[in-house]
């Protein structure tokens, strides 16, 4: 594998979500790659995350939190590669001619030829092969290449026996455009698009991971490798907060668990020799003196011994919760502090009662109760694993994650850390709780609801259509749309964090942009946080919410969107890239804002008269 087109860049952010563990990529030659699992990952190349405890044990996770591997191309040093990789490998395996449209299995492997080179058909000699583009999948996570020959023979009477090495099926389409594959030993045809098949092992490309325990075969489909039922990464954020974020990145402890595998050198050397060895190459790397290593090392054991009492602190139940309780409290921080806050509460207050002019801006401002600027904050992305959808019949409750660990030994997940800043606003529970009592506003939310539940939208189980969720989803959506507009921030690098609960504790919005780079953002967002240029972006945000460009059909639609999930939202008013998006663009509904006369709804506004 030499040169560097054997290698192929990815973002960071990619490797939790679209480009994870089990994904189908296109690399920069155009072939169709899969991802390997992290049994196949540089463990070494990796660092540990540190000062997520809370997270783990919020999220249920054991082991280790690892960054994925960084490498870089030496263009000096004959194209060499420094650092770590992911391994890929080809799938789906077999290709087709495009002049005669014969199937061929792996021949990539037979002609030798690089990784960039035209691979012509050995049959026709003329026409050049491309990956097919089909493979099955099953809802118990697994993937596979389509059994070709198997498909074509089903229901048939012949008795062709396979020959994988042979190219001897065709794939066609027929007047209507649909696939098929043909046998041109004993012509037998079959339309194959969404077909199922029944299998009594597991796979993913390359890996058998063994048999079906349950009493009915597993069922697969075969579709597209670009359906979005192929593929759903399973990841989820969660806000660093103190007390762990009050850490020094500058520290030699903090450095030292950042390279664990030295910590574990030193501390597994078995001869005087050896850990003197270590020692050294642990003073050279970190330019410190003994004392002050020997010191750091100390403080690290004094800290994992006193980790279970600190895990003791933290309510597992309610992750949430911690992080919205960290955003309403005023704390001290360090200028190191990876969660700082500021909060204008007070002249945001103020700043209501005598600044304002517009009787009605007064009365949908009143309704925000706490505004503080986040000028620091750590992200953690923990990729937990993915899940494939296959036949129509099969129910959301037979989907399975399946773990980015197939084997089922290692004690870790990969994760991505992200730096950035944000604002965050919160509303007046007491006032929200009297427009929840309205009949007509909970009839709405139920409606959508139900339909909900007959979806197969797979949300987290907090999340529910509650006429407070839809309420400030919708608004945080459309908050972020204006801060496209009107402050220049592209709607794709802005991130919603929703805090509602059923109980009317919480009530808040946090829109935060956040990159892979510890020295975060430039403070644009935060600059937005100040009484006078919030209240223009909330102005704005409302008059945005009394119309859309498609209205009246947008205000009157009975159910938009995915399942019909949305109301009155679409495009051109309240939908936003679905990376910005945590809950899949669904819940949404401008009516739980603007309000609706005829329906008995009342705004924003109405309840703060």
């Amino acid at each position: 594998m030499k040169g560097k087109l054997w290698f192929t860049p990815v973002r960071f952010s990619h490797l939790t979500s679209h480009a994870a563990v089990g994904s189908v990529v296109r690399d920069q030659n155009d072939w169709l790659m899969f991802v390997k699992d992290i049994s196949n990952w540089p463990e070494k190349d990796m660092q540990q995350l540190h000062a997520v405890e809370r997270i783990k044990r919020n999220l249920s996770v054991s082991g280790r939190l690892l960054l994925p591997p960084e490498a870089g191309i030496d263009e000096k040093a004959n194209l060499k590669i420094n650092g770590g990789t992911i391994p890929t490998e080809r799938f789906p395996s077999w290709a087709v001619c495009q002049a005669c449209n014969l199937l061929h299995f792996k021949p990539w492997l037979k002609q030798g030829l690089n990784i960039n080179d035209r691979i012509l058909c050995a049959i026709c000699s003329t026409g050049e092969l491309q990956q097919v583009t089909w493979c099955a999948t099953s809802s118990l996570a697994g993937l596979m290449d389509v059994p070709w020959h198997r498909i074509c023979h089903t229901n048939t009477d012949t008795r062709c026996p396979p020959e994988r090495n042979a190219s001897y099926l065709k794939l066609e389409q027929d007047d209507r455009g649909r696939w098929k594959v043909i046998c041109t030993k004993c012509k037998s045809p079959r339309a194959f698009e969404r077909a199922d098949f029944n299998e009594y092992f597991h796979y993913q490309p390359g890996v058998k991971l063994g048999s079906h325990t349950g009493d009915n075969a597993i069922v697969y489909t075969i579709m597209e490798v670009n359906d979005p039922r192929v593929y759903s990464a399973a990841n989820e954020r969660a806000l660093v907060i103190p007390p762990e974020s009050n850490i020094d990145r500058k520290s030699l402890v903090y450095r030292l668990q950042q390279h664990s595998h030295i910590v574990s050198d030193i501390k597994n050397a078995t001869r005087a020799l050896q850990r003197r060895r270590e020692i050294k190459k642990a003073l050279r790397t970190f330019r410190c003196t003994e004392d002050d290593l020997f010191e750091a090392l100390e403080s690290i054991d004094r800290e994992q011994a006193l980790t279970g009492g600190l895990l003791d602190n933290f309510d597992s139940c309610d992750m949430r919760g911690d992080e919205y309780e960290a955003l309403v409290t005023q704390h001290q921080f360090s200028s190191e502090a990876d969660f700082i806050t500021r909060h204008f509460t007070n002249e945001w207050h103020n700043y209501v009662e005598s600044q304002l002019s517009t009787l009605e801006l007064r009365f949908t401002a009143s309704l925000v109760d706490r505004l503080v600027a986040v000028d620091r904050l750590r992200v953690i992305e923990v990729f937990q694993g993915f899940q494939r959808y296959a036949s129509d019949s099969d129910s959301i409750d037979s989907q399975v994650i399946q773990s980015p660990d197939f084997t089922g030994t290692l004690d870790w997940l990969p994760a991505i850390e992200l730096f950035g800043e944000g604002i965050f606003f919160s509303l007046d529970c007491e006032k929200l709780e009297q427009w929840e009592l309205n009949i007509n506003v909970r009839r709405r939310a139920q409606e959508i609801e139900e339909r909900y539940n007959e979806s197969e939208i797979d949300l987290p189980e907090e999340v529910l259509p509650t006429p407070r969720f839809i309420m400030l989803h919708t608004l945080a959506h459309l908050f972020m749309r204006e801060l496209e507009s009107s402050a220049g921030y592209p709607a794709a690098s802005l991130q919603e964090r929703i805090y509602c609960s059923t109980s009317g504790s919480m009530a808040g919005i946090l829109i935060y942009t956040a990159v892979p780079d510890v020295a975060g953002s430039l403070g644009g967002i935060v600059a937005l946080a100040k009484p006078e240029k919030f209240s223009r972006i909330l102005d704005a945000t409302m008059r945005e919410a009394e119309w859309c460009s498609m209205d009246p059909v947008c205000s009157e639609m009975e159910g938009q969107g995915p399942s019909w999930l949305n109301r009155a939202a679409c495009h051109g008013c309240a939908l936003v890239p679905d990376t910005s998006c945590s809950y899949h663009n669904v819940f949404l509904d401008r009516v739980f804002i603007k309000g609706n006369l005829d329906e008995g709804i009342p705004s924003l506004a109405d309840i703060m008269r």
